[in-house]
């Protein structure tokens, strides 16, 4: 989790304004303020109370602080039904992450049933350009015109956090208070702000793709008489925009086209694509499939072409565009030829890449369900005027080996896109069970914990068995406390039942599709400066947890049978001392008396040196957060690699976000690159079940975009372009282990090998090659260009040195 600064800025002292109706008067906070550095008691009163902070706003007690939370609402009850002229926010933004608040809704009401709205408080009184320094904003109108004896904001922030010192409410003249209300009665609140949300993203969605076409029409070579139709149509749909209301309902997603007027927005695209000229359907690719795809860059000329070089048992990708620049839609279908008997239809599957907007507008093309039809009567396609539609390939596992040579055709049109395979005759070691650990808090001990919940957990399980996913996650609840008496000795054992289910979700054998279970336990403890009620550092405090951890690791053993080892995060990247000696305690107990349980920590230090050396010693497994180490290489490298040498085994993780926003080439598939050349046993990545609080398919609803990989909602698991990564990093890692395993080998059977030499340079060099183009942490967004087909070249040159140091399928 992003840290703020912590430090104290001097500032002018501001103070309440005159006829201020909400001075000292009671307010009710939905959702209860939780930013740690300045949430207390007196959050109830501070908002009202007159007084303005000085410094920055998140380290003051008299701040109210949120983070992660999305809307907030405050609603002030002023005693009576009074003339509002206005009202104002006192907030400040502009470091350690924080953004001013994107909307700022008021609504009024006489008595807090009926609402009405009297405006955008963050449209009234704009914010200002931070430009990255710390800014103190006060969003301020007297416009308003209103009358209500409740006042309701509801804030939208930009980001994870949203501040606020004081609100103001501004008394208005007298003859307000029979004025006739302008606006229509809301009943229901949280139904208005759904509403309200989609309505906004979705005219910034439409404003946006038309200042697209807009430029377009502006910087192509058109006759006038074409260009001044496409504006003319143009200026019809964008002059609808500001008015335009999409259907909010549970059934609302953001799959483009998003309604009819964003339809009509694309077909005009596609008519500035055809440029009068007869339409057609354009066959392209990007230079890399894992290149980000806009909905406005016109088609390219690269003509498509599938050229696809494995092993037995993994999977691989590769992807090309349909564009259709005609003005109707097409259906058409398509099939793969000519790769010989069976092998399209037990080794490639075919999916639709398509457009899904974000929290923050920023559109991608993710999502992968897979196409409708099968291998024998084609898949069936639709293709909508001016929207790129991306199929997506995947080849595996059940390919044979050989040089397999095909096409897929457009049955309608007799277009082909030429379709090669090479399978090496290598198979990936397993049989699924590749030697990188992957886990990603999927927190599956849980009822329903995110978007996962009973009806759509069992396929949620297969979807991360099936991306290689080992290592489950559980919260503290699982591993029961028990009861003590007064010494810390043990009088009741701990309730096993929550830990049991958890374990039958994840069997450890390879009965689903062959994919392997889980083959270690992984469990956030979240311990604190307490246990069973005993102090820490007492004696009863260490006996109690001695036996605590003493009579789990044997649970453990005779639940598991023998499916790896029970790890505990204790604390959640620490980072401050305070953390660390909470760590050290607790560790300290459960490595004298239960040596098999591994203490799994992710420290967040930015200079690892300053941290409690202890915090290190005593952790099995230590997992330094990937993008900190890229901006930090030299210390990272310097420090880890050091504990490595120690004794220490390492993971690597990242829980950056917006997620849908993180390149999957970068962010995702190069992690496991980064674990083979630092020497990284298995990673992570928060968090495979996160939506944000929304439904992967309607980011509108979170507050910062979802993080998991997939597009999950409440019944549905549709695997997205950054878990096919993930599945193919680990992949990539199982080859360059298999390239190191095969040099030893050879070493010691054939010393004199002619090939040898090279393959030891191309270990040496591989993975840091491809790694060299992530400099720092700002690449790790898909927006930044980057040669996204290195990984897939480098690998291919250890696929063809293991066929020239003799490896085969065994």
């Amino acid at each position: 989790m992003q840290s703020i600064l912590l430090c104290v800025v001097l500032g002018s002292v501001l103070s309440p304004g005159p006829n201020n109706l909400a001075l000292n008067r009671p307010y009710r906070l939905e959702p209860a303020p939780n930013y740690p550095h300045c949430t207390e008691a007196g959050d109830r009163t501070q908002l009202t109370d007159g007084r303005y902070v000085q410094g920055y706003f998140w380290t003051q007690p008299g701040t109210v602080g949120w983070s992660g939370r999305s809307p907030i609402t405050v609603t002030i009850d002023l005693g009576q039904v009074q003339p509002i002229a206005g009202l104002s926010f006192n907030t400040a933004a502009g470091a350690g992450g924080v953004e001013f608040p994107s909307a700022i809704h008021v609504l009024v009401s006489d008595d807090s049933k009926q609402w009405r709205l009297a405006g955008d408080l963050a449209t009234l009184s704009p914010a200002p350009a931070t430009n990255g320094k710390y800014t103190v904003h006060r969003f301020r109108t007297e416009s308003l015109a209103t009358r209500g004896r409740h006042v309701k904001l509801i804030v939208t922030p930009s980001r994870t956090f949203c501040f606020v010192d004081e609100i103001e409410v501004f008394r208005g003249p007298d003859d307000l208070l029979t004025k006739a209300p302008q606006k229509p009665a809301i009943d229901d609140v949280n139904g208005f702000y759904r509403q309200l949300l989609v309505d906004t993203c979705v005219r910034r969605r439409l404003r946006a793709d038309g200042a697209a076409v807009a430029a377009g029409i502006a910087s192509a070579s058109l006759d006038a008489a074409l260009a001044g139709k496409l504006k003319a149509e143009l200026k019809t749909i964008q002059d609808r925009i500001p008015a335009h209301q999409a259907k909010a309902d549970e059934s609302f997603t953001t799959v483009f086209p998003i309604g009819d007027l964003h339809r009509r927005l694309l077909a005009l695209q596609a008519a500035l694509w055809r440029g009068g000229r007869e339409g057609k359907l354009v066959l392209w690719q990007t230079p890399s499939h894992w290149d980000m795809l806009s909905p406005t860059q016109p088609p390219g000329d690269v003509a498509a072409k599938i050229d696809v070089r494995m092993m037995m048992g993994e999977f691989r990708s590769a992807a090309f565009n349909i564009t259709n620049t005609g003005d109707q839609p097409r259906k058409i279908h398509l099939r793969i030829e000519g790769l010989g008997e069976g092998i399209a239809s037990a080794g490639i599957t075919v999916h639709e890449g398509l457009f899904t907007d974000t929290q923050s507008g920023a559109p991608v093309c993710a999502a992968l369900p897979k196409a409708r039809g099968n291998p024998s009567a084609g898949f069936e396609l639709e293709c909508l005027p001016g929207l790129h539609k991306q199929v997506w390939l995947t080849m595996g596992p059940n390919l044979p080996p050989g040089e397999h040579s095909g096409r897929a055709v457009i049955q309608e049109t007799g277009q082909t896109v030429p379709l090669t395979l090479k399978v090496y005759p290598i198979r990936l070691m397993g049989p699924g069970r590749p030697r990188l650990h992957l886990g990603g808090w999927d927190y599956t001990d849980r009822e329903r914990c995110y978007e996962v919940g009973p009806d759509n957990r069992r396929e949620f399980l297969r979807t991360l068995r099936e991306h290689f996913v080992d290592s489950p996650w559980a919260q503290s609840a699982v591993l029961d406390r028990g009861r003590y008496d007064a010494e810390g000795k043990m009088v009741q054992p701990p309730d096993d039942s929550q830990f049991r289910t958890w374990l039958d979700r994840w069997p450890g054998s390879l009965n689903m599709d062959n994919f392997p279970g889980a083959r270690n336990f992984y469990v956030f403890a979240s311990v604190g400066e307490s246990f069973a009620g005993f102090k820490m550092g007492t004696a009863a405090f260490k006996r109690a947890i001695s036996e605590w951890i003493t009579w789990w690791g044997k649970r453990f053993a005779e639940l598991a049978s023998g499916r790896g080892r029970l790890h505990l995060l204790l604390v959640d990247e620490p980072h401050n001392a305070e953390m660390d000696r909470v760590i050290i305690e607790y560790a300290r107990v459960i490595r004298a008396a239960a040596p098999e349980v591994v203490v799994w920590e992710d420290p967040t230090w930015a200079d690892p040196a300053k941290a409690t050396p202890e915090l290190f010693e005593l952790s099995h497994v230590l997992c330094p957060n990937l993008p900190m180490w890229l901006d930090r290489r030299e210390a990272f490298e310097t420090f880890y690699l050091a504990r490595k040498k120690a004794g220490r085994r390492l993971w690597l993780y990242s829980c950056s976000g917006p997620g849908k926003l993180l390149d999957p080439y970068a962010y995702h598939r190069l992690q496991a690159w980064f674990c083979f050349q630092y020497g990284a046993e298995g990673m992570g990545y928060w968090a495979f079940g996160d939506s944000n609080g929304s439904s992967s398919w309607n980011e509108y609803g979170c507050t910062v975009g979802a993080y998991t990989p997939l597009f999950l909602d409440k019944t549905t698991v549709t695997p997205g372009k950054h878990m096919e990564a993930i599945r193919e990093g680990v992949e990539d890692y199982e080859c360059l282990a298999m390239l190191s395993e095969r040099i030893a080998q050879v070493e010691k059977a054939q010393p004199g090998h002619p090939a040898l030499g090279e393959a030891k340079a191309l270990l040496a060099s591989a993975a840091s090659r491809v790694t060299a183009c992530m400099t720092g942490s700002k690449l790790i967004y898909w927006k930044e260009p980057k040669d996204r087909n290195l990984a897939d070249q480098v690998r291919v040159e250890v696929l063809e040195m293991l066929m020239r140091l003799g490896e085969r399928a065994r």
